[in-house]
């Protein structure tokens, strides 16, 4: 069923609204636009080896045929596991361009773990990089679930002329396929057909494929395109920290640079130093983040020496930022993160703060994207639609928004009856219609029959000068059911204790929001993607407390 894009009822005239998507064509095409249109622009940057747009087409072009001739065809799956290297977009734009598709597979993720995804997709190679902590456990899974390996160098050198990686029977080095020469004809593939299985859920359950197809893909990345506003084509470097096998990286780093002739300026892991450097060296013009590399950069003593004016964006996913956190980014750069709020099943968009500031709305979430519907549905009739101001359950329609998972269609805990997609979170609408996201769902703390949000909590614990970051979980008490407990990691050289964070709260929060326990860690868990872990942090503090009212 189609759904009208969410109207704001006084909208304000945002730049961000003036550009619309054109109509989906196969992803391939993007990087050969840009190929003919930006031939030696910069494109992938990684250490001290750069391509040009000219040179990355070429390479795709090759892959792809040498992928065709170890019999991959249209329809098929291909794993592609290694860190932010060069071969990943590379190995995305091949398999795009004969009608095969990735499969994301996170290199941090444990073999139990990337097994679950290889066997559940069914795989039938992995490009795999010779990195020592992720050669040998796709080797022991290959020899287990019979698939193959393509094996590249993790230094990127076989793309440039160097020595093929090392490989054992029955692996294939990926220098061999670039030997390939191509075929003549372009193969026509339909926007409809399969791009990319992204996995998710998988840190806390069995991990579902979510089916990205060409059109998804085209439209999430063009209405974040659209969205970043004062995008320059031909003239932009984004630093590529989060993973590309994570939606977000996938999106925001092998998708959008083809659309604009940008280039990716590739990392194996997030290092503040690093970006700190670049924005010294006035490389980098866009940061597309998550809130842990913001609080990362603001823990750097000269973050605020740096002259920050040639960035344009900084666009933040992934989890909410706390409004203190903006403030100290604000304060030491002069840029204001645009929050961005996106499920891997939306393609990475969906929601997002425009470049402006919007009057009354400093706390929001974000403003539903351009061909987005974004409704507030009741979770106990999720076909019944709440009125603006009222919390319920937020929602997505739109043409980036998946229609199934791998081997598994979406059920009526995924969809409201009338198809749109259930994300799990609790939220409202403003009478204008911007999206304030409450928090998840299932992290909602029930304290004596009373429903306490955590975002609340952290947001207000964040703003004393000693916490650096924090999260605050509901644990088991006797007494109340469950009780807040605040877990935080300390700025360099604080104290805090829990009367002093109480007294300090009092005011901010509701006597049941209270935190009634205080963790301080060195370090708080993180996911694989670099997110906040608090299925980690909860299996740390599960324990039953015995406190009284």
């Amino acid at each position: 069923m189609q759904h009208a894009p969410t109207k704001l009822a006084q909208p304000p005239q945002l730049v961000e609204f003036t550009r619309r998507t054109p109509a989906p064509e196969p992803l391939a095409r993007l990087l050969a636009r840009a190929a003919d249109r930006f031939p030696e622009r910069p494109h992938l940057t990684f250490q001290d080896r750069t391509w040009t747009f000219c040179e990355t087409q070429n390479l795709a072009v090759r892959l792809g045929a040498g992928l065709q001739a170890l019999e991959v065809i249209a329809g098929d799956r291909v794993g592609i596991c290694m860190a932010n290297l060069p071969q990943y977009p590379l190995a995305c734009f091949a398999l795009w361009g004969i009608g095969a598709a990735g499969v994301g597979m996170n290199p941090l993720y444990s073999p139990r773990q990337l097994g679950s995804i290889a066997s559940d997709s069914g795989a039938k190679w992995v490009i795999v990089s010779d990195h020592p902590a992720v050669i040998g456990k796709l080797r022991e899974l290959a020899a287990e679930l019979n698939f193959r390996l393509i094996v590249t160098r993790a230094d990127g050198s076989d793309l440039a002329g160097g020595a093929a990686a090392a490989t054992e029977p029955g692996e294939v080095a990926l220098s061999e396929l670039l030997a390939t020469s191509p075929g003549g004809d372009r193969l026509e593939i339909d926007p409809a057909s399969l791009a990319m299985i992204q996995y998710t859920g998988g840190t806390t359950g069995a991990p579902k494929g979510a089916m990205l197809d060409h059109r998804n893909i085209w439209y999430a990345a063009h209405q974040i395109r659209n969205w970043l506003h004062k995008i320059r084509e031909g003239r932009e470097a984004w630093y590529a920290a989060a993973p590309f096998s994570h939606i977000t990286g996938l999106i925001n780093y092998v998708v959008e640079p083809a659309i604009v002739g940008g280039e990716a300026i590739l990392t194996e892991r997030f290092s503040p130093r690093e970006l700190l450097d670049l924005v010294r060296r006035d490389r980098m013009t866009i940061l597309t983040a998550i809130p842990t590399m913001l609080s990362a950069i603001v823990a750097e003593p000269d973050a605020g020496e740096l002259d920050w004016s040639g960035v344009i964006h900084v666009l933040v996913g992934g989890a909410p930022v706390p409004a203190e956190l903006a403030r100290r980014f604000h304060g030491l750069t002069g840029l204001w993160p645009q929050q961005g709020y996106a499920m891997t099943e939306t393609s990475g968009s969906g929601v997002a703060m425009p470049n402006i500031a919007l009057a009354g709305h400093e706390n929001a979430t974000g403003v539903p994207m351009p061909d987005m519907t974004i409704e507030i549905r009741s979770p106990e009739d999720p076909g019944r639609s709440l009125p603006r101001g009222e919390a319920g359950e937020v929602c997505f329609g739109g043409p980036n928004v998946i229609a199934s998972y791998w081997n598994r269609p979406l059920t009526d805990q995924e969809l409201t009856p009338d198809g749109l997609f259930r994300s799990g979170d609790v939220g409202y609408l403003s009478e204008d219609g911007v999206l304030y996201v409450v928090d998840r769902l299932k992290d909602l703390i029930i304290c004596s029959g009373y429903n306490v949000y955590p975002r609340n909590i952290e947001e207000a614990v964040l703003e004393h000068s000693a916490v650096a970051e924090t999260v605050a979980l509901g644990v088991p008490d006797d007494y109340r059911g469950e009780t807040v407990l605040a877990v935080v990691t300390l700025r360099a050289g604080a104290t805090l204790s829990l009367p002093e964070l109480q007294d300090f709260l009092r005011g901010k929060l509701s006597p049941i929001e209270m935190p009634k326990r205080l963790e301080i860690l060195d370090v708080l868990p993180k996911t694989e993607n670099a997110k906040l872990s608090r299925h980690a942090i909860r299996a740390m503090f599960s324990r039953p407390s015995h406190a009284s009212a």
